[in-house]
């Protein structure tokens, strides 16, 4: 062979290689290209999705913290209503005429007493637990429980309203205070009922 047909041969071969390598570098960018393009798809969905779900969980993060706010508030004002009750309780017998709000505190002096005891009244109920002596033996009598031997102190008892029995050992707080507080569980759960019976049965 001629050396001017070698050479023409080696320069076809040549761009015959080179044609080659540049379609195979064209199918390797776009191969590239499209596997980039896929995984950015991807990525692009992943982070969507991941975003999608944050916001949800941030959703319900707010919903459960405004359910709790409403919660609390409803709570407050149930608790609330429950302290005016409780307060007008407490008004309502301060301010019982004198010889109902006597009875009254006798009839609890007559649950507390062992017999021996002392009588403390409240400086404010000095007069008008005046009848109390009295209202204490009507009770014993109809109780049948005479003879207490109970005594009535010119101390003043340490109270707002009401009385405290001191005995040689303890003391019984008999205040309307205290005795208030001593029913407390059972006003509340009698409250709440007169109270909330309604919003309660309607599920709110």
């Amino acid at each position: 062979m001629a050396l001017a047909d070698i050479l023409e041969q080696i320069a076809a071969d040549a761009e015959a290689e080179a044609r080659e390598i540049v379609e195979r570098a064209k199918e390797e960018a776009a191969r590239v290209r499209r596997e980039a393009e896929r995984r950015a798809s991807e990525r692009s969905a992943r982070v969507l999705a991941e975003a999608e779900a944050d916001a949800r969980r941030e959703a319900e993060a707010v919903r459960a913290s405004a359910r709790l706010r409403a919660r609390d508030d409803t709570l407050a004002v149930k608790q609330a209503l429950i302290d005016e009750a409780l307060e007008a309780v407490a008004a309502g017998l301060a301010s019982l005429e004198p010889s109902r709000y006597a009875r009254f505190i006798a009839r609890r002096i007559l649950r507390a007493a062992r017999g021996g005891e002392e009588v403390l009244v409240a400086a404010a109920d000095r007069e008008r637990l005046a009848g109390l002596p009295d209202a204490v033996e009507a009770a014993a009598r109809e109780a049948g429980r005479e003879g207490l031997e109970l005594r009535f102190s010119d101390e003043p008892a340490p109270v707002a309203h009401g009385v405290v029995l001191r005995g040689d050992r303890e003391s019984v707080d008999l205040s309307v205070e205290g005795l208030i507080e001593a029913e407390r569980d059972r006003l509340v759960a009698r409250f709440a009922a007169a109270l909330f019976r309604t919003s309660e049965g309607d599920g709110s």
